[in-house]
C-alpha cells in the first residue's frame, strides 16, 4: 500500500495539474521550466498516536513562482490551489485525505524578478481498512 505522503503527493499533483490554468505542476522542477509554475514542495509528516499509528496529519508546502513586476499573478495561482484542494476531501490509494489551508502569503523575489508563493496545507490522511 502506498504511504500517506505518498498518496498526499499523488493528490496534490494530480488535482494541480488537472485543475490549475495558466502554470505548470511539477514535483521536480527541469532546469529549462518556464514560468509560471507551482512546485509541490517539502511535507512533513506526524502520526496522530504511536509511530506505527498509520494515520497521518500531514503539512503540504505548495510553491508557485511567478515572473514580473505584480503580485496578482502569483496571488490568481494561490486562489486556484486553494478552490482545487482547500475543505475538500480524496480518497487515493487507500488513503481518505481531507485538506485545510494552514496559509497563503506571496513575496517579491529576492532578485526583484518576479513573486514566490508559499501556500502551506494540513491534510488529515485515515487509512481506509
Amino acid at each position: 500500500m502506498t504511504s500517506a505522503t505518498a498518496a498526499c503527493e499523488i493528490m496534490a499533483y494530480e488535482q494541480l495539474d488537472a485543475g490549475i490554468a495558466g502554470a505548470s505542476v511539477f514535483q521536480d522542477v527541469p532546469d529549462d521550466a518556464p514560468l509560471p509554475l507551482i512546485i509541490i514542495g517539502d511535507m512533513e509528516s506526524t502520526p496522530f498516536a504511536s509511530t506505527d499509528d498509520p494515520d497521518r496529519r500531514i503539512t503540504l508546502t505548495l510553491v508557485v513562482v511567478t515572473e514580473g513586476d505584480e503580485r496578482a499573478p502569483c496571488c490568481d495561482l494561490q486562489d486556484q490551489i486553494e478552490t482545487i484542494l482547500a475543505g475538500q476531501s480524496f480518497l487515493v490509494d487507500g488513503w481518505n485525505l481531507h485538506v485545510s489551508l494552514e496559509s497563503s502569503d506571496a513575496a517579491l523575489s529576492d532578485d526583484g524578478s518576479g513573486y514566490v508563493g508559499t501556500t502551506i496545507l494540513t491534510i488529515l490522511a485515515f487509512r481506509e481498512d
